[in-house]
């Protein structure tokens, strides 16, 4: 009964350590400042929740009529939806503030739309010749975010854009003004995932087939990431008390099997992969997307 016991209690704390984090992806709180927009040499400045103006100027034709009333949701929104995605990234309300490790504020940069007109000759079935003419529009959306660590005072700033092709199927420059901030926001949660990766301890080999490794399994999970999530894997190695990374592939997470475990599939280094697991070598995952 006793040795029963022991072992029930040996599981359990198994269990425990490895429901934890792996102790690789802090997360960090974020509070959200003021943003200002910037058309030219004039500056607004604005403070979240309050009106954000934006001009819409369109290249050719020069369209006024746009109704600068209809992007403000977006253009505050698209910032905070890009950072509130952001896997490492908390964003907090004012009141939790003095929890934050950043504040961010954000300087709408560019917000243009262009427009081209183009004919085009055609013949119909009889042919008969006729003029097509076609409106393409398109737009950007930049944003300058700066990142103040409220701890050691450091800043650091990143300008990102968003786009809507003219050759898109836009039909309106409103259309593609909105099309573009989407995009923005997209492309906000992208780049500070890769700015601050999830990292993984490969912890068990899975399925092989000769000599290579078909699949594996990391020690994160949904917690944190989701299926089709994209890593690159290293051996970790120590020369003069520093820590070395060599990658050796590339994997994809299939499932997400618990908060902290995940089923992978190698994409590309299978055979190095179990090479590295047979020599008992540390191997690590780091996310590229």
């Amino acid at each position: 009964m006793k040795k029963n016991l022991f072992v029930l209690i040996a599981i359990l704390a198994c269990l425990s350590v490895s429901a934890q984090d792996n102790g690789l992806n802090p997360v960090y709180k974020v509070q959200l400042g003021d943003i200002t927009y910037q058309k030219g040499e004039a500056s607004k400045k604005v403070t979240v929740g309050k009106v954000l103006g934006v001009i819409a100027d369109v290249a050719e034709g020069r369209v006024t009529d746009i109704n600068n009333e209809e992007y403000i949701p977006l253009a505050k929104n698209c910032v905070t939806t890009g950072l509130t995605h952001v896997r490492r990234l908390q964003v907090v309300e004012d009141d939790e503030g003095e929890t934050a490790k950043y504040l961010v504020t954000a300087q709408i940069t560019d917000i243009t739309a262009s427009r081209k007109v183009k004919t085009y000759d055609r013949k119909d079935s009889k042919g008969r010749e006729y003029t097509e003419t076609k409106t393409y529009y398109g737009a950007i959306t930049s944003v300058a975010l700066t990142f103040k660590n409220l701890q050691t005072g450091e800043l650091t700033t990143s300008t990102i854009s968003g786009r809507c092709s003219e050759y898109s199927l836009a039909g309106s420059a409103d259309e593609a003004i909105r099309t573009a901030l989407g995009e923005l926001a997209e492309n906000i949660y992208e780049y500070y995932n890769e700015v601050y990766p999830v990292r993984a301890n490969i912890i068990e080999r899975g399925t092989e087939k000769k000599d290579k490794t078909k699949e594996l399994y990391i020690d994160v999970g949904s917690s944190l990431v989701g299926e089709d999530v994209h890593f690159e894997v290293y051996v970790v190695g120590q020369v003069a008390g520093r820590e070395t990374r060599k990658q050796i592939g590339k994997i994809r997470i299939r499932e997400t099997l618990g908060s902290d475990i995940s089923l992978c599939k190698v994409q590309k280094g299978g055979k190095e992969i179990k090479a590295a697991f047979d020599r008992g070598d540390a191997i690590v995952a780091i996310s590229t997307d």
